[in-house]
């Protein structure tokens, strides 16, 4: 049996989405509003202050401190299109975001994981 190594597979996947077409303003809002209900709860539930959105192949890393659902929606929403066309939105078992954008110079597509970096940050 061949074996699938994982940059085999993100190869497969990026080379896959190359064949979706970008979600439109509905399909955009539906998912800004449910990411942003997501990190609402998690962080008024488990105290979960800081969330990363990070593509590690542009080494694009940015960190989020939410304070309240519209402002979530407002910056997510801003600084996911300020990286280009999002093509899906997808919600992990780990509770991270998986999320696909084209890049609407080059055509080509990147992953994004938001997810929880509560523990990554020092405050002192």
């Amino acid at each position: 049996m061949a074996e699938i190594t994982l940059g085999d597979l993100y190869q497969f996947n990026k080379s896959a989405m190359a064949q979706i077409e970008p979600l439109d303003q509905l399909s955009i809002n539906v998912a800004i509003d449910e990411i942003a209900t997501y990190i609402t709860e998690e962080s008024l539930l488990h105290n979960k202050a800081y969330w990363m959105l990070l593509n590690n192949e542009r080494k694009d890393y940015t960190v989020i401190h939410p304070l309240t659902k519209e402002g979530i929606k407002a910056e997510l929403l801003e600084t996911i299109i300020n990286r280009g066309l999002i093509l899906d939105a997808t919600k992990q078992e780990d509770g991270a975001y998986e999320i696909w954008i084209r890049d609407p110079e080059s055509k080509e597509n990147f992953v994004y994981y938001l997810f929880d970096y509560t523990n990554g940050i020092v405050e002192a």
